[in-house]
Formats: C-alpha cells, sequence, structure tokens
C-alpha cells in the first residue's frame, strides 16, 4: 500500500469513530420501539412518564433535553454508542408544569400527547 492510501485510510477510520464515541445524535421517534407516554396527574404536581427500548441495540439512550415555550414542552432523547455507560432501555421521569397542555418530541416537534 502507498503511503497516501494509509494515510487515508486513517483518517477516514478516525472520521467514523469519533462520530461513533463522540457523537450525540438525536433519538427518532420512529427509533424507540413500544414508546408510551403516560401523564400522572396528583394533587400537587404532574409528571410525565416515558417508556420504550432503542431499536439500535449498539446505542444506549446519552441524554434528555427538555424545552418549555407557552403551554408545551418538547422533549429529544439522544444516543450514543451504548458500551457500559449507556443503556437502550427508556425509563424517564420529567415533572410537568401546570401550564402545559401539550408535549413534542424532537427538533420537529411531533405531537406525542395533548390534555
Amino acid at each position: 500500500m502507498t503511503m497516501k492510501i494509509k494515510v487515508a485510510m486513517l483518517g477516514i477510520t478516525g472520521l467514523i469513530l469519533s462520530g461513533c464515541f463522540f457523537a450525540n445524535d438525536e433519538i427518532k421517534l420512529d427509533d424507540i420501539g413500544n414508546f408510551k407516554i403516560t401523564v400522572n396527574d396528583a394533587k400537587d404536581y404532574r409528571q410525565v412518564h416515558l417508556t420504550g427500548l432503542l431499536c439500535n441495540s449498539a446505542m444506549g439512550i446519552s441524554d434528555i433535553k427538555t424545552t418549555s415555550r407557552n403551554d408545551e414542552l418538547n422533549i429529544t432523547l439522544f444516543q450514543k454508542l451504548a458500551g457500559s455507560e449507556y443503556s437502550g432501555t427508556l425509563d424517564k421521569e420529567i415533572a410537568l408544569e401546570n401550564n402545559i397542555k401539550k408535549i413534542t418530541y424532537g427538533s420537529k416537534r411531533e405531537m406525542i400527547w395533548q390534555d
């Protein structure tokens, strides 16, 4: 192999690996099997419970981001290579403010719950 090919292959491998290990990719709603959202109302508070399983077994849920705007809560989940640190099992609870009337998911803001 010529030196240029070796260097190119090393560079491509590095890009691929850095994408796998360091990327915090948004999980698409379609990539969560058996996705379920439940809103529990108690006297003094409300809570959202999200359950499901990430379809890609090599990846795990690494982070969750919530953003409130007016009467909407937007939830976005992120994934990284699973390893021992992250699991593909979704079982998250989020406190829900009283003014929230709808919950959307991801950057596409797909409607997943409405009061």
